[in-house]
């Protein structure tokens, strides 16, 4: 692993941050997917819901997330930096993990709590950092509460 620059470690993990406050604020799909390349891969199936290709399979799950969703809050710890390749240019890869717990009301009153790990491979394109594959982990069983609001995705 190529050392990494400590203002690029500050810049993915500032990417995962992003990612929820964008989810959390469920106002803007547009904003939340563009964290993201077109070609990414959202894989969530280790809990329970779709692996995701391409940018209209994000589109639509996260719509569906956004119409079923009142609240959202994510608190994000433990960042560990796995991988690091490149000269801090365009095209250099990283991959970074961190801890999440989540929390969600649908707009029905049904209630989640989730304790995640996310694992984001990045990209670096046009001097910014962009997700191209985003896997969400089990750390804790997952709640029945979790496939009764998405599990139709």
């Amino acid at each position: 692993m190529t050392q990494c620059p400590i203002e690029e470690r500050i810049a993915l993990q500032d990417l995962m941050t992003d990612y929820c406050y964008a989810v959390d604020a469920l106002n803007s799909v547009d904003a939340l997917l563009s964290l993201f390349t077109e070609d990414a891969v959202l894989d969530f199936s280790d809990i329970g819901l779709p692996a995701m290709h391409g940018r209209a399979e994000h589109r639509r799950f996260y719509d569906g997330v956004f119409a079923d969703m009142s609240h959202h809050t994510h608190y994000i710890s433990n960042f560990r930096l796995v991988s690091y390749d490149g000269d801090g240019g365009d095209g250099t890869r990283a991959v970074m993990r961190a801890y999440v717990q989540g929390l969600g009301r649908s707009k029905d009153g049904n209630e989640v709590l989730v304790h995640v790990r996310y694992r984001m491979d990045c990209v670096k394109l046009a001097g910014a950092w962009k997700c191209n594959a985003y896997y969400i982990h089990a750390g804790m069983p997952m709640p029945g509460s979790l496939a009764e609001i998405h599990g139709e995705r």
